[in-house]
């Protein structure tokens, strides 16, 4: 999604420039700079950590959770929503990170959709709860078969 200046002026201090914080994250006697990369790219392919970058002309562009995911994805004039940083810098440090991909996403919205769990094939069809689930997340296309049944076990596990 591509904002102009025009349209939208960030506040500079709600940012900051992904090779600041890397510089400040590591190295350490806990932490290499090579882990503190890894973790925080896995952070912002979670979404937990909105992320935009800034091009000539005024031009600001958030980026997508996905582009993170790529093993190519240059870090060149990308700045971190410094309020997201903050909220999770015990993640950058020590804690597991937050699940990634697609399941996380089709389990959030499963809970919203059947709170007691999904019901079975004959209950609700799994072609259209597929067709429901893209539409409300169309970031979720293309899902397979298996993708979409692995999560309604895991999210039907885990309501006991």
């Amino acid at each position: 999604m591509k904002v102009t200046g025009k349209d939208w002026l960030p506040n500079p201090s709600d940012w900051v420039e992904y090779v600041y914080v890397l510089a400040g994250e590591g190295p350490s006697p806990v932490i290499s700079s090579e882990e503190a990369d890894r973790k925080l790219r896995k952070l912002c392919a979670s979404g937990t950590i909105q992320t935009v970058r800034f091009l000539e002309g005024g031009v600001a562009e958030f980026i997508p959770p996905e582009e993170w995911k790529r093993p190519d994805f240059d870090t060149y004039l990308v700045y971190l929503n410094t309020k997201d940083l903050w909220q999770h810098s015990i993640e950058l440090q020590n804690k597991p990170l937050p699940e990634t991909g697609k399941q996380p996403r089709i389990k959030s919205l499963l809970s919203a959709m059947f709170p007691q769990g999904v019901p079975d094939p004959a209950h609700c069809p799994r072609k259209s709860l597929k067709a429901d689930l893209l539409r409300r997340d169309p970031g979720l296309n293309p899902l397979d078969e298996a993708t979409l049944k692995s999560a309604i076990d895991a999210y039907n596990s885990s309501l006991g």
